[in-house]
Order: structure tokens, then sequence, then C-alpha cells
């Protein structure tokens, strides 16, 4: 199909509803440019309505409507930002949307959608993944004779991402090296990347993907799109266990490379932004992670990175920072096995750590009838090399111990 035209269509359509889909900011980042010795540019689709890209797909999508399906409504599956881009649009066109949600959804997301969608919107939470959410409203879709919205998988979405690729190939002055996207279902990459491989052919597109949810990854590996078994759901925004067929394909052939950006590195970039005034969530602030894994690659040149979403719950704060001190270096778990005599624990804490060093977890077993006991020790440290010191410090007092941080079961239920 002629992607370019239906593109810049749908973009002729969104700005004569110039209220409800932005031509958002790219905005040069003083602080991001200095730190990588590079001009980045940060495309803020937090700015959008709902503070998501997927309103330029559900804008498309409805505008798309004849006026016989309009009167009938709509319906759709969605894990959150899909579904509150699709309520804010047909509260706006006044469309029905019925839409059915994994009854993992966070809560603030849920309200959201509840609120912004007025009597417009009806929600549906189902005890079910995402993929079984989808047949669930596809199954309900035909029974009712309703329009089906698939939230990645589909022309609509591969357009109205594309017109974010036009917006910064207007907006930016000159050339630029690389282009960092975010990758969930694939639709905002496939999208993107066609429109500025058409442009400027010598832009790298970067495609950055979770390293808890490499549904992308795994399909690129096996020439077609794949189911993966299990995955991580701390990018919410982007935990999807298989990328859509139409956006694989746009990917394959645009995207230059393909990154899994670990969790840790995607928290220490949240707070970092967060600490500017700049509130992101895990699959927004992806690409600006990325650039910590092409530092050495991309001084000296101009880079967009896309800053795909804003939802965050900032309750999630503590867990970002968890993630971000494990990450860096500066908080291990240990399992300990301490000789049980008066006063072990002064000891340790006497002998092991530093003035500035904190415990901040403790689980201690101490029974009287036996000679040695386990303890679980969260240690945090300012420097990473504090944690080499207090590794000495316990072989010094021929402690046993094991570093559990890599140990996934337990990781899980600590963090």
């Amino acid at each position: 199909m002629n992607y370019m035209a239906a593109i810049q269509n749908a973009h002729q359509k969104m700005k004569a509803e110039n209220k409800i889909v932005l031509n958002t900011r790219l905005e040069k980042s003083r602080k991001l440019s200095e730190k990588y010795e590079a001009n980045i540019y940060l495309k803020r689709e937090d700015n959008q309505p709902g503070r998501t890209f997927k309103i330029r797909g559900s804008f498309n999508y409805i505008s798309k409507m004849s006026e016989e399906e309009k009167k009938k409504g709509c319906v759709t599956a969605s894990d959150g930002n899909f579904a509150l881009s699709l309520a804010i649009v047909a509260a706006h066109f006044q469309v029905k949307a019925h839409i059915f949600l994994p009854s993992v959804t966070l809560k603030h997301k849920i309200d959201n959608i509840l609120r912004f969608g007025k009597e417009f919107v009806e929600v549906s939470l189902v005890e079910a993944n995402y993929e079984e959410t989808v047949e669930v409203a596809k199954k309900h879709s035909q029974e009712k004779g309703l329009k089906y919205f698939h939230s990645f998988d589909d022309e609509s979405m591969i357009e109205g991402a594309g017109t974010i690729g036009q917006e910064i190939m207007k907006d930016l002055e000159g050339d630029f090296d690389y282009c960092f996207i975010p990758v969930g279902g694939g639709g905002l990459a496939a999208g993107v990347s066609f429109v500025i491989k058409q442009l400027s052919p010598d832009t790298k597109c970067i495609g950055l993907e979770p390293e808890g949810a490499p549904a992308m990854t795994e399909a690129f590996k096996a020439g077609h799109p794949v189911i993966l078994d299990k995955i991580s759901r701390y990018c919410d925004g982007s935990a999807i266990r298989k990328v859509g067929d139409k956006p694989f394909e746009l990917c394959k052939k645009n995207l230059d490379e393909l990154k899994l950006v670990p969790e840790g590195l995607i928290s220490s970039t949240i707070l970092n932004l967060y600490d500017n005034g700049l509130i992101t969530e895990p699959a927004g602030a992806i690409s600006i992670a990325g650039l910590e894994l092409y530092k050495q690659e991309i001084k000296g040149k101009n880079i967009v990175c896309i800053l795909s979403g804003g939802n965050t719950d900032l309750s999630r704060l503590d867990e970002f920072k968890e993630h971000s001190l494990l990450y860096e270096g500066l908080k291990y778990f240990f399992l300990i096995t301490f000789p049980l005599r008066q006063g072990i624990l002064r000891e340790f804490i006497q002998k092991c750590l530093g003035p500035n060093d904190e415990i901040s977890h403790i689980q201690f077993n101490k029974k009287p009838n036996r000679e040695h006991g386990p303890a679980l020790i969260a240690i945090e440290v300012q420097k990473k090399e504090n944690m080499i010191k207090i590794t000495d410090n316990m072989d010094q007092m021929n402690l046993k111990y094991k570093i559990i941080n890599d140990q996934k079961d337990l990781y899980d239920l600590l963090v």
C-alpha cells in the first residue's frame, strides 16, 4: 500500500482538528547534549492529550469510520495507553467505545480512561493477558457488528505514528544522524522509521526495546513474529508478547539496529529526567536511555529521541530507585552466614561497612540451638568501589556470603 500518501492524508486531518492531536515540540535538550557531547532533540509526544503518541493512531482510526460505523461504535483491547487515547478521541467525536483491558492494567490508567472517555466509554476488565484480551474483544465486536481497532497491528496505527516522522523532518533544520525509537508492539517504530527512511535515507533508525519484553528482537531472530512465553511488565506501555505482523515487516526493512535496554538503565533515566522536571513512563524514556548504549558513536552527531509517553504512576518512584541502584552497582543483596555469637551484627557493621554505607534491608534468623545462622542483607553505597571494600572486609571476617542480585526469583521477590 502507499503508506506515504496515507500518512500525509492523516496529517492533514489532524491539522484540521488541531485541538485533539498536537504537532508536538521538537526541543533540544541542553543537559543531554552536554552529557553526550552531541545535539540531542526530544520529540515530546508526552505533551499530547492523554500524554501518549497513540492518540495519533486513535484519531486516524475514528476519522476513517463511516457515519454508520460511528453511530454503532467501536471496540478495542489495550493495556492502557491506546485505550486512554481512544477514550479521548471517542469523546471528542461522540463515538461509543467499548474497551477491554487485562485485569493487570494499572489503576491510574483505568481511572484516566473513564475520566477522559466520559459517557462514551465502557470498560470491561478481563482476567487474561493482553493477547487473550484481544480475542475476547474481537469476539465481542463480531457479535455486536462493531468496528474493531487493534492497538498496534494495523495500517491506521502505523500511519498515525508516521505523522511523527513527518513533523520531525519538517521541524528539524538540516540533516540528522540518528533517530532513537521505542519499540513495543511495533506500530510507532514502523511508522516513524518508514517516513525517516523515505525522506532521509542516511539517518540511522535505532529501535529500543525493553530487555524484559524482547518480542521484536525474537521476531528478528526467527524471521517472523513469535509469541514469548513470559515477559516483564516493568515497561507496561511496551510489554508485548508478540509484535504485529504489519509493523514487523516495516521494522525489519527500515530499522538499522534494534537494541535491548536493561530495566535498571531505564529507571536511572526516568529518575534523571524527573530531577529535571520531566515525568516519563518507562516505555517513553527508553529512547533516551538508549543514548547511553551509543554514547561513543553519537559524539558530535545530531540525534532525535522520541519521548513516546508520560503516563507513569508516581507511586512507582521507589521501584525505579531500587532498579536504578541495582543497575548502577550501588545496592547489593547478600545471603550471609553468621556465626551465632553475641554482638555479631554490631561487629559486622563496625568491621565491614564504611561511615556512609547503609543497610536498607535485613532478615536474620537467630536460633539458640545452632552455631551459624543465615541473614538476608541489602547494602547501599554511595560509590561502586565501596562495595568491593565491603566484600574484602567480609572475607577478612571469614564470613560465607552469596550475592543474589542476579537470581531472578529472589530479585523479583525483593524488588
